[in-house]
């Protein structure tokens, strides 16, 4: 049974917005753009994973997670996947990799050729064990001792040469619910209830990465932040408000909520809490009752009152 699904991950969202609202000659123009690119393309390792995954039909009961952090020991821990078992948990690490790649074990290195470029990469298997500690430790202190195993899951078909078996299995998404199907269940733990209540304090505790306001996190001036509604048909900056809807005055295309990605940039980029001044000057609004009404039917929180009042 899924017990948490995946979303986009908000910090590529963000990164996104920063994109869409850097001068292309900014400093850090390649930086986030670069960024955003890896960001997607492992979102899109991991929607791979999950259109697979469903082909896991199991005959015992489970639980699947996606996208699950954790902290322990004032750590954080994120895991692309978690499957719960009835006789153990698996972790899985989602990698969106080109080209050949090359398992070395002592030391542990990945080695990734593409193109004619050679490059050792961060290792997933060594990521994995750090997560498996991480996730014993916070299994033991809720009184519950249970083996986890590992498996990293490439999202596409590579090329791969294994010097050294590990004992962590290396699998195509389209191959693992296949390895899953033939696994044996042994010394069976738990029921349909057990892995229920962890999987459901899994997704209870789960911490959402959260950067923002990114402006701060890196050290952008608020300044450099293009201001303005961006029209969703063109692109352009600058709607105008009129007669009751937003207006393109490039491409003439109209509609009454294209303020709302400009509020989630702002949240994104340079404050946790927005005025109604503060949402005139990004958006161009003049009229404050106009824009009061945009923010309260945003569906924001209005924290105070007269000039103190701020919406989050």
């Amino acid at each position: 049974m899924l017990y948490k699904k995946r979303n986009a991950p908000l910090a590529m969202l963000g990164m996104q917005s920063l994109l869409n609202r850097l001068p292309r000659n900014h400093h850090q123009y390649s930086r986030v753009e670069e960024d955003v690119r890896r960001r997607k393309a492992g979102f899109a390792g991991v929607e791979n994973f999950d259109k697979h995954i469903r082909e896991f039909r199991p005959s015992y009961p489970y639980g699947l997670l996606h996208d699950i952090c954790l902290i322990q020991d004032g750590v954080y821990f994120q895991m692309d996947s978690v499957l719960i078992t009835p006789g153990n948990i698996l972790i899985f690490e989602i990698k969106n990799l080109g080209g050949k790649l090359t398992v070395k074990a002592k030391p542990t290195q990945f080695i990734q050729e593409n193109n004619g470029d050679r490059k050792v990469i961060h290792s997933p298997i060594i990521e994995l064990e750090r997560k498996k500690l991480f996730l014993d430790r916070w299994m033991r202190e809720r009184g519950m001792d249970v083996p986890i195993t590992g498996m990293v899951a490439l999202a596409f078909t590579n090329e791969l040469y294994v010097e050294e078996e590990t004992n962590i299995i290396i699998a195509s998404t389209q191959e693992i619910p296949i390895i899953l199907n033939k696994m044996a269940i042994e010394n069976k733990k738990w029921g349909r209830r057990e892995i229920s209540n962890i999987a459901n304090e899994m997704a209870r505790l789960h911490q959402e990465y959260n950067p923002f306001p990114l402006t701060l996190t890196m050290k952008i001036p608020r300044n450099d932040i293009l201001s303005g509604v961006i029209c969703p048909n063109c692109k352009r900056f600058g709607m105008k408000w009129k007669r009751r809807k937003w207006v393109c005055g490039g491409c003439t295309y109209s509609a009454v909520d294209c303020h709302i990605p400009s509020i989630n940039d702002w949240f994104y980029l340079i404050d946790k809490k927005i005025t109604n001044r503060d949402f005139r000057e990004f958006t161009g609004v003049e009229n404050r009752h106009i824009s009061k009404r945009l923010l309260q039917n945003a569906g924001l929180e209005l924290v105070g009152t007269r000039k103190a009042a701020k919406y989050i």
